[in-house]
């Protein structure tokens, strides 16, 4: 596998996870976007906790291994190592490397730091910084409000990252907690939902665990707006995926992995940035 994506890192988690492989072949890997890199570290992360053994080759490429460093893998994989051949290269800065979120009221401070390096790298329009600043408001506070909402899970691990690239800006967040349809099922009326069946609920339908008026949406906010600016938008959760992008939306069969993962990108024009030429010098164009 050449490229870890938001569409082909399930062939992965099928491999690791379901199946139970004890040997990951990442070694022709030449690009990863977040939240392919995300979900590698929680299946890492996943295996380890189950004590089951698994032999990782790295990819060969070294800008490869040097970005997923810049992005903080290797605090959250300690298997993975760069040489020090590799400590010398050029590297271009990851637009905001992994984070934990875990607590509530961290979750204002940290969309702030995420704004910050957006900001500092680029000249936003108020309109659009406005806006992307409430999606990752919505998707952060997801993590610490819903993601162990019955308790059952020690540590959910919910992480976020972003990175830019030639035409988009791309945005990922993680959890290894209950999922959708065990939130949803905090609900009588839900509680015999299957994930797909609990993903078009909130999705579509913008149901929550709360029955109360003003509570939920959030996710169908966020895949209206990014329909709207003709971005791409992931859903996983369970055994189930929202994939929706300007040709597409629809929930598909995925291989099992706890929790919720979403990717969202959008067009750096949503921003008022225009595209940027990639620069084949220096690792700058290379995750393209």
């Amino acid at each position: 596998m050449a490229r870890l994506t938001v569409k082909t890192i399930d062939q992965l988690l099928d491999g690791i996870v379901s199946r139970g492989s004890a040997k990951l072949d990442l070694s022709s890997v030449e690009f990863v976007d977040p939240y392919a890199l995300l979900l590698l570290g929680l299946a890492l992360r996943y295996r380890l906790a189950r004590r089951l053994p698994l032999r990782v080759q790295w990819p060969r490429s070294q800008y490869v291994r040097s970005w997923m460093d810049d992005m903080g893998f290797a605090k959250e994989v300690r298997s993975f190592r760069r040489s020090r051949r590799e400590l010398h290269l050029l590297t271009s800065s990851a637009l905001q490397p992994i984070t934990l979120i875990s607590k509530e009221e961290d979750v204002s401070r940290l969309v702030c730091a995420f704004d910050f390096r957006l900001s500092k790298r680029y000249p936003l329009t108020n309109e659009s910084r406005n806006a992307f600043v409430k999606v990752m408001l919505e998707l952060f506070q997801n993590i610490p409000q819903h993601s162990n909402a019955t308790g059952e899970v020690e540590h959910p691990h919910g992480l976020a990252a972003m990175q830019d690239y030639t035409d988009s800006i791309f945005l990922a967040v993680a959890d290894m907690g209950i999922g959708l349809r065990r939130s949803l099922s905090l609900r009588d009326e839900f509680a015999r939902l299957s994930d797909e069946g609990a993903l078009k609920k909130v999705v579509f339908e913008g149901m929550s665990r709360f029955a109360d008026p003003g509570h939920g949406g959030e996710l169908r906010r966020i895949a209206q707006l990014v329909r709207k600016w003709d971005g791409l938008l992931a859903i996983r959760s369970g055994k189930a995926l929202v994939y929706m992008d300007v040709e597409q939306g629809d929930v598909y069969d995925a291989p099992f992995f706890p929790g919720v993962q979403i990717a969202v990108r959008l067009p750096r024009h949503v921003f008022g940035i225009e595209a940027a030429p990639v620069d084949n010098r220096s690792s700058a164009g290379f995750n393209e």
